[in-house]
């Protein structure tokens, strides 16, 4: 068609009308981009009637390389408090995922920029003694770590498997971890976690854990909706600016949003002081995000470039707070 086009003009109209052409591509993909964001930004925003009535809600989203979407929320009036969640949105058609074992003690962030990754979140609960997962832990066939202790085996009932890349929250149980400690699949990478959270749209009924549970604290999740998967965190321990959730209050933000339509899955990764959201600031377009959003505070100093939450391990509400931790999730271009 481009060589039709181009014998049936000549001289300053050949190159009149290649310039048209070009700013109407130009027009059109940005137009698809932020329909696309502006389409996010409505997706995992929760009902009204959650957020009691029409209490504001202030939203910012941008895409900040194609296959990813960033949306950041900050609800003045969520569950009767202040709540700062940010969620983003990969498309595996262009990311695939892996999980990381840190060997030691790391920050997210510093354990996924080693391997190249474009974003992370924190993993699995760990001993924060001696390091290693509590919760089983298999990459690439090889396993790490099996679920230490009785409660763990009991409340671990949630899994981010992932195969050949392909990421999936699935149901776990003491019957599946011994199943894939006699697998010999090679492309295979588990992380037990708990609670599985909602399965199949429903919610799962969580088991009560005293302070855990029933408390409001940071929050990490993941979950798949609409052939997207999202890695998502809930700040906390913010007095007056980020209150954190019980996993009663997750289940409900999970359900309510995008009109009540809610998610598929979502498993309740490690919380609290680690919980932590991360890209890599050379991601294309990254300097859209750290610059010249409106509302966005921006990574002041190189010790928290890449931190789109506010960890609160430093316990300021600022982005410098990143715990280091035993393992992480990581998102890599295919």
């Amino acid at each position: 068609m481009k060589k039709t086009l181009s014998s049936s003009v000549t001289g300053g109209v050949s190159k009149f009308g290649v310039v048209v052409l070009s700013l109407c591509v130009l027009l059109f993909a940005s137009c698809g981009v932020g329909h696309r964001i502006e389409k996010a930004a409505d997706r995992y925003r929760v009902d009204s009637s959650i957020r009691n009535g029409e209490n504001p809600v202030k939203t910012i989203a941008l895409s900040p390389c194609k296959g990813l979407i960033l949306v950041n929320y900050h609800y003045d009036n969520l569950f009767e408090s202040p709540q700062e969640i940010t969620i983003l949105e990969v498309d595996p058609k262009k990311f695939r995922f892996n999980a990381l074992d840190h060997k030691t003690f790391r920050k997210t962030s510093e354990a996924a920029l080693e391997v190249g990754a474009t974003a992370a979140i924190n993993g699995t609960f760990y001993n924060m003694k001696e390091g290693g997962s509590e919760c089983y832990l298999q990459i690439d066939g090889v396993v790490s770590d099996t679920t230490k202790n009785d409660n763990m085996k009991l409340r671990a009932n949630g899994a981010v498997v992932i195969r050949s890349g392909n990421l999936s929250v699935e149901p776990w149980s003491r019957q599946k971890e011994q199943a894939y400690l006699s697998s010999t699949n090679k492309k295979v990478s588990v992380m037990a976690t708990m609670p599985l959270l909602i399965y199949d749209g429903f919610a799962v009924e969580v088991l009560e854990y005293k302070g855990f549970s029933d408390k409001r604290h940071p929050r990490s999740v993941i979950f798949r909706k609409d052939g997207k998967i999202c890695l998502m965190v809930i700040d906390g321990r913010h007095k007056g600016k980020a209150a954190g959730m019980t996993l009663d209050e997750v289940q409900r933000y999970l359900l309510s949003m995008d009109g009540g339509e809610g998610c598929i899955t979502a498993v309740n990764l490690d919380g609290g002081g680690s919980s932590t959201l991360w890209l890599n600031p050379a991601t294309s377009g990254t300097t859209t995000i750290s610059g010249s959003v409106s509302g966005w505070d921006k990574p002041s100093t190189p010790d928290d470039a890449g931190i789109l939450n506010h960890p609160s391990d430093n316990e300021k509400f600022d982005r410098r707070g990143e715990r280091h931790v035993a393992n992480s999730i990581v998102v890599i271009k295919r």
